[in-house]
Formats: structure tokens, C-alpha cells, sequence
């Protein structure tokens, strides 16, 4: 019973859970609404992108549960970006599928096959010479 009640208690108040060291919330800009978009589109989800907390961490990547990421959500609707990748519409959608579906994990489809939101699949459509490896 008292694991119960800290379960719902952190949820309430949401100080349980991964958040990486430094992190800083901040205000998306316009094109993160375009990126929404375009995700629910591939991926035939809907979600409220005003309900998202966004946070920056500074560097180019962070240590997370799975090792290091330059990206993370987590549960609460909270997504965490390298800030060097803050700009990267790659990373930052994979992110938002994530939220839209509601867990992690990479079911394909939608990653992959539908969405094309893996390092794998990605096609960065401002080049000509076709995907990108960073």
C-alpha cells in the first residue's frame, strides 16, 4: 500500500522519474508546431502539443536510463533535447511520436515504416544528396 501511495504521489506531484542534470525548460519555437503536425499526420495519432514540457540539456548529448541520448521522453508528456540538437527536426520528432503514442519503445509501424523517425530511416528533405549521418 505504501508503494502505491509514493507511486501516486510522485505522479501528482511529479518529482519521481528521469530528469537529466541541468536541464532547462523552454518555450518551443513555431516550427516545433509544423514537426507536431507532420507527426500525427504519419503516424495517425493526435495528441495537445500545448501540453508538453520542454526542456533543453546543455552539450551535445546526456546520460539517460538507456545510456547516452540526445533525446528523451518521458512519461507526463516531458521531452528532454540535447541542445545542440534542439534543431534537429530528426530527433525532436521522434520525440513528439513518442509522446503521441504514449510510450517508448520503437513499434514499427509507426517509427520507421509510416514515420520515418530513426536514424535508420531518415531522410533529411533539405538535402539533395539524401539522408544525413550525423
Amino acid at each position: 500500500m505504501r508503494a502505491v501511495a509514493l507511486a501516486l504521489c510522485c505522479t501528482a506531484v511529479g518529482a519521481c522519474g528521469f530528469e537529466p542534470e541541468g536541464a532547462i525548460p523552454f518555450d518551443p519555437p513555431q516550427a516545433y508546431r509544423t514537426w507536431w503536425a507532420e507527426t500525427e499526420v504519419c503516424s495517425g495519432k493526435r495528441g495537445d502539443f500545448s501540453e508538453i514540457r520542454w526542456a533543453a540539456v546543455p552539450g551535445r548529448a546526456f546520460t539517460c536510463p538507456s545510456g547516452t541520448c540526445v533525446g528523451r521522453w518521458e512519461p507526463g508528456d516531458r521531452i528532454f533535447l540535447a541542445d545542440a540538437y534542439r534543431e534537429h527536426e530528426l530527433v525532436v520528432r521522434h520525440e513528439m511520436l513518442h509522446a503521441l503514442l504514449g510510450r517508448s519503445g520503437h513499434p514499427n509501424p509507426p517509427f520507421g515504416h509510416g514515420c520515418p523517425l530513426t536514424w535508420e530511416t531518415w531522410y533529411d528533405r533539405r538535402t539533395i544528396d539524401g539522408p544525413v549521418i550525423d
